[in-house]
């Protein structure tokens, strides 16, 4: 077990790793601070301080393949990466068409330099991994919503014979579980990033002889954005607890997306003309935020999953005690 103010000083660090760091070099220095050993001993409460991070940071490590990878019970290694699915999605990236295994997802920059690549595909009998050459991966393009991101799409068609079945200990629903909560995360950490921002241009901007953090107007924003986010962060607190199922995750994850969104269209709004130019740092929190929303179901796609659910178990859990 590890405790608060461990987990707190290990933020402080991963944070400082974060800061600028190039994604291969964050991965790296990020594993050499023991990541790999905390995600194996706090598993999402671990996963929670060091995606915070990189939501606080605008940081761009490939730690979503580590995430996975624990969950299936394999070896955390810088040397695999993974393909997650397409955006919007939730399902195995990869399927079986006759000789050949279509792939259709996305990697992060991990890819350029790992050695082998493990595709999640989907057959009559559910999902089941696969690994291949990672070299398979086509070179970064340019075109991005933002250029510096960690994730990119791959589209792949493979020969069966060219790739090694991988057996794994968790299920895809597992991964898919983890993988939600640390986003979550994520997203709320970058929330609280993008509200800070306008938060300190409503202060420091000045109208009419009055800072426009006084308006009422602007105060309704940031008070709308701030519940949204605390909200969110309630419920993703939740998830990180042992008995976290996949409805629990799935609810973390589509109300920490809807707050991101909620908070960068509210900070734009404060911001005005400078949150639209690429002199203020809101861009960058704004494109992460949309980015990592898509990751494993959006705010836009989960609830109707989340409803499916909830009417196939006829009634809702209680996430938090009040």
């Amino acid at each position: 077990m590890i405790d608060d103010d461990d987990l707190a000083l290990l933020a402080g660090s991963f944070e400082s790793v974060l800061a600028g760091a190039a994604p291969a070099n964050a991965d790296l220095a990020l594993h050499e601070l023991g990541w790999g050993d905390l995600l194996a001993v706090a598993g999402r409460r671990g996963a929670a301080t060091a995606f915070t991070a990189l939501g606080a940071t605008g940081g761009t490590a490939g730690l979503l393949d580590d995430v996975l990878a624990d969950s299936l019970g394999l070896t955390i290694s810088l040397g695999r990466a993974m393909v997650v699915p397409a955006p919007h999605l939730r399902t195995a990236p990869g399927r079986v068409e006759g000789g050949s295994i279509v792939v259709d997802g996305l990697v992060s920059a991990r890819a350029d330099a790992a050695a082998r690549l493990v595709v999640p595909i989907t057959d009559g009998a559910g999902v089941r991994f696969i690994e291949a050459d990672a070299s398979v991966v086509p070179a970064r393009g340019a075109l991005a919503l933002d250029p510096a991101a960690t994730f990119r799409r791959v589209e792949l068609e493979l020969s069966i014979g060219s790739t090694d079945a991988l057996d794994v200990l968790g299920s895809w629903d597992d991964a898919v579980r983890d993988a939600r909560v640390a986003l979550a995360h994520q997203l709320i950490a970058v929330a609280r990033v993008m509200i800070e921002q306008a938060r300190r241009h409503a202060i420091d901007r000045v109208q009419f002889g009055r800072a426009i953090g006084s308006f009422q107007a602007v105060r309704h924003k940031l008070a709308d954005a701030l519940a949204a986010i605390e909200g969110a962060a309630a419920v993703a607190a939740a998830a990180t607890e042992p008995e976290c199922d996949p409805l629990t995750a799935a609810v973390a994850k589509s109300l920490a997306g809807r707050a991101a969104r909620l908070t960068g269209t509210n900070a734009q709004q404060v911001l005005a003309g400078i949150g639209f130019t690429t002199d203020h740092p809101f861009h960058r929190s704004f494109k992460a935020a949309l980015v990592v929303d898509t990751l494993f179901g959006s705010a836009k796609s989960l609830p109707s999953e989340i409803g499916r659910e909830l009417l196939a178990r006829g009634g809702a859990p209680r996430l938090v005690e009040l």
